[in-house]
C-alpha cells in the first residue's frame, strides 16, 4: 500500500498531500488502491456504530473530494462530530480554497471572476458543462505569469473556487477556452496529443486550503508543496 504524505494532524482532523493519479474513494467502478484504503489502515478513526449508514463511515471521514488526476490537499476527520463540523463548513462556503492551473493559451486578463451555473452536459451525460438550468457557480482567477514551451502559448494561473460544483474549474476554465492543460475530459484531443510530450498529468493541483479547526475552532491554513512540474 502507498504511504502518502501527511501535511498535517492533531487529535481531530488531519489533512493528506494527496498524489495525481489516486483516486480518493473507493467506488464499484474502479479496483485500484484509493486514499480511503489508506485511510482505514493508518489512521485512527472513531470506531463505527453498529449499523452505521453515515457519510462518515461510508467515507472513513474523508470531507471532501478531488479528482483522480488532481493533486493536492484532501482534509479529513477522526471522529463524526469533526467530519459532521467541516462538512457543514464546506456547505456554507466558509472553507477557503486555492489551485494552481497550467491551462491552454495566453491568458490576458490579471484578474477575473466567473459567475456561470454548472450543471450535466446534456449531449455527453459523463462531462458537466456551463448550461442555463445548471447550479450556481464562482470561480476567482489571477494570472501568475505567462509560460512558453516550445513556441506553444500557456499561462499559469491562482484558481480560487468560490461554490463547490463538480468539476467547477475545469468547467470554467474550459468554458474561457483556456481548459487545464492535460485534462482528459475538458481538452480537446489535438491539445492533449501535443502536450502529453511535456506532461505525464493533468496541471492542477490544490495548494492551500484554510478552514475552521474543531480542535480548538481556530482558522486554519494548510498548504501542498508545488510538484515539480509546476516550476516553470
Amino acid at each position: 500500500m502507498n504511504n502518502f504524505e501527511i501535511l498535517y494532524e492533531n487529535s481531530e482532523v488531519y489533512v493528506i498531500n494527496k498524489p495525481a493519479g489516486v483516486v480518493v474513494n473507493r467506488a464499484i467502478t474502479h479496483d485500484e488502491e484509493t486514499i480511503q484504503d489508506f485511510v482505514e489502515e493508518n489512521m485512527n478513526l472513531e470506531d463505527p456504530l453498529e449499523d452505521d449508514t453515515s457519510d462518515f463511515t461510508s467515507r472513513s471521514g474523508i470531507v471532501h473530494r478531488l479528482d483522480k488526476d488532481t493533486s493536492g490537499v484532501l482534509l479529513a476527520a477522526k471522529n463524526r462530530k469533526s467530519f459532521e463540523h467541516l462538512q457543514a463548513q464546506f456547505k456554507d462556503r466558509t472553507v477557503s480554497k486555492t489551485y494552481i492551473a497550467l491551462v491552454y493559451g495566453q491568458v490576458n486578463d490579471q484578474k477575473i471572476e466567473i459567475k456561470a451555473p454548472i450543471g450535466r452536459n446534456p449531449r455527453h451525460r459523463f462531462k458537466f458543462a456551463v448550461v442555463s438550468e445548471g447550479k450556481y457557480a464562482v470561480t476567482e482567477i489571477d494570472k501568475i505569469k505567462d509560460v512558453v514551451i516550445e513556441s506553444m502559448k500557456f499561462t499559469l494561473l491562482t484558481v480560487k473556487p468560490l461554490t463547490g460544483r463538480t468539476h467547477q474549474i475545469r468547467v470554467h476554465l474550459a468554458a474561457l477556452k483556456h481548459p487545464v492543460v492535460n485534462d482528459p475530459i475538458y481538452s480537446s484531443r489535438k491539445q492533449l496529443d501535443v502536450t502529453s510530450k511535456f506532461f505525464d498529468r493533468m496541471m492542477l493541483h490544490a495548494k492551500c486550503l484554510t478552514f475552521n479547526d474543531p480542535e480548538d475552532s481556530m482558522p486554519k491554513t494548510v498548504c501542498a508543496p508545488l510538484p515539480d512540474e509546476f516550476n516553470l
